[in-house]
């Protein structure tokens, strides 16, 4: 089992294992059940279940849990999770500003620092996706998730720990 790291000591480790994201292109943005955020980078490949074939998953994938989300726009909210919380079709009226991001390149991934796991993505055109995640959240629930091209998994976690890991161990 690979040990779970505190964000505190190796937030060098963390943007190195991020870094080869950078430049890669956001190619499809879509929610999954329990309304979680799903973005899709890189190459675009067909899933290798066969009832699954006629879907496409990128070689990079982004999944944000249940973390509060917010696009900007330069110095501007363009959209924010909670804007439809109240709403029966929430997943389908958000992915509407969401859809600004698809065939963008990733220009930045960046954590927020030592106390915290904000996550921005910055895109081309000035968007930012940035995930902020609800530190009390006790859920035991990954405040996010990015499967890498090398089949390996990278899980952040409450309480500031995150992990990396080949997507062949147990969860």
């Amino acid at each position: 089992m690979t040990p779970k790291t505190s964000l505190a000591n190796s937030i060098l480790d963390l943007n190195q294992i991020t870094q080869p994201i950078i430049g890669e292109t956001c190619h499809q943005i879509a929610f999954s059940y329990g309304d979680e955020l799903l973005l899709d980078f890189g190459e675009m490949t067909a899933y290798n279940h066969p009832r699954l074939a006629h879907l496409r998953k990128g070689s990079w994938q982004l999944s944000t849990r249940a973390t509060p989300w917010y696009l900007m726009l330069g110095d501007n909210i363009f959209s924010h999770s909670y804007m439809y919380a109240n709403y029966q079709n929430a997943a389908e009226l958000a992915k509407i500003p969401l859809q600004y991001l698809e065939n963008k390149k990733l220009t930045n991934f960046a954590l927020g620092g030592n106390h915290n796991f904000k996550l921005t993505l910055s895109f081309e055109d000035h968007y930012e996706l940035i995930l902020e995640p609800d530190l009390e959240d006790d859920s035991g629930l990954a405040y996010w998730e990015l499967m890498m091209p090398n089949e390996q998994i990278l899980i952040v976690r409450p309480g500031l720990f995150w992990e990396c890991k080949s997507i062949h161990e147990p969860y």
